[in-house]
């Protein structure tokens, strides 16, 4: 109980942070009467567009569990939604292990197998976001100040070095997981070590639990799959960028802007939600949506139609997973327990090694 509270007060105070950065310097007489004059279609349009997003978020998914075990469409595509409703609702990102507990089945599929692939995920979209906005702002920087450009060379220097920041982390993530891959042992063992010093206990438990991590990441598909995992990877982040491309044009402001500076706004704010901070990613989720269009429109756009366009994205997306996810959950196919015992049903399952499936 009090390792909860004290998560949910550093999870309040980081979401109340980025919320103040986020309305700081809002124009809400304008922002309010931006949001009055939003096109009913092109909302209804984005949330057709993001239910596919959901869809080919699932199926990417089910590349990954495929040779973990056979699971019914019917079950993934519960499980899958619950979790992402999870992921958007609860804070410090705790419901990243909700969909790897819930998938669990004893002699079928073990935690450890379905947190690996959670992880090859975040991985793999944390590398192709960072590299995407690598990519953008390269170019980007040398146009600032002419084109109609709002930003200064400052920003976008300031936002290109945390994405090399980023990226070079998760190259580093993903060298160690190839390394555990290969040498698993070796890989322990240096984990080991690197602990060691802190707390000989603390050590020998991260390893077990890192043992059991990688037998799981062991389990994960061949080539043929991942490469449609990679595929279907292309077309989840496509098919958002196509999204916030088809909103711009219902908002003043931003009706000019087109598809690269759509997946620019998406880089950005993907890579601020890899920070853990409060429920329903209040705040980060607008502050990074309006510091991405904050390299592309003035200060007096961003004011009102920028953060009108992020509360917009963001509560069309929230309704979409809250609404799928609720239906999932009270479908009779979930136990609302396993749910709220997910983060000690993980540490479980990785301490018991290879028996550590659950019935689900």
């Amino acid at each position: 109980m009090r390792k909860l509270v004290i998560n949910g007060l550093i999870s309040l105070a980081i979401g109340g942070l980025f919320v103040w950065l986020a309305i700081r310097d809002v124009d809400w007489d304008r922002t309010l009467d931006v949001l009055a004059k939003v096109d009913l279609g092109v909302v209804g349009l984005y949330l057709g567009l993001f239910i596919v997003v959901h869809f080919s978020r699932v199926l990417r998914w089910k590349a990954m569990l495929t040779p973990l075990g056979h699971v019914p469409f019917g079950r993934l595509f519960t499980v899958a939604s619950v979790g992402f409703m999870a992921l958007i609702l609860l804070p410090l990102r705790l419901g990243e292990v909700v969909r790897p507990v819930l998938i669990a089945e004893r002699g079928k599929i073990r935690i450890s197998a379905a947190l690996a692939t959670i992880v090859v995920e975040r991985v793999v979209d944390a590398l192709f976001m960072a590299i995407l906005l690598v990519a953008i702002l390269f170019f980007l920087g040398d146009e600032v100040g002419g084109g109609g450009l709002a930003a200064d060379l400052g920003r976008v220097a300031d936002l290109r070095f945390w994405a090399w920041v980023i990226l070079v982390g998760f190259l580093c993530l993903l060298a160690f997981l190839m390394l555990a891959y290969w040498r698993q042992e070796l890989a322990v063992d240096w984990f080991t070590r690197l602990l060691k010093p802190l707390s000989a206990r603390l050590a020998h438990r991260l390893a077990s639990i890192l043992h059991s991590f990688i037998g799981g990441l062991k389990a994960l598909p061949d080539l043929r799959l991942f490469g449609a995992f990679l595929a279907l990877t292309l077309i989840y982040w496509g098919l958002n960028a196509v999204g916030l491309w088809l909103v711009f044009g219902t908002f003043e402001g931003l009706e000019g802007l087109g598809f690269i500076e759509a997946c620019t706004v998406l880089s950005v704010l993907c890579v601020g939600l890899m920070i853990p901070a409060g429920p329903g990613m209040i705040g980060n989720f607008h502050y990074f949506i309006k510091l991405g269009l904050s390299l592309y429109v003035s200060e007096a756009v961003l004011g009102s139609g920028g953060v009108a366009y992020a509360i917009l994205i963001h509560a069309i997306q929230l309704a979409q997973q809250v609404v799928f996810g609720v239906a999932c959950l009270f479908s009779g196919h979930i136990s609302f327990r396993r749910l709220i015992r997910a983060p000690a049903g993980v540490e479980a399952g990785l301490e018991g090694g290879s028996g550590g499936g659950q019935t689900a």
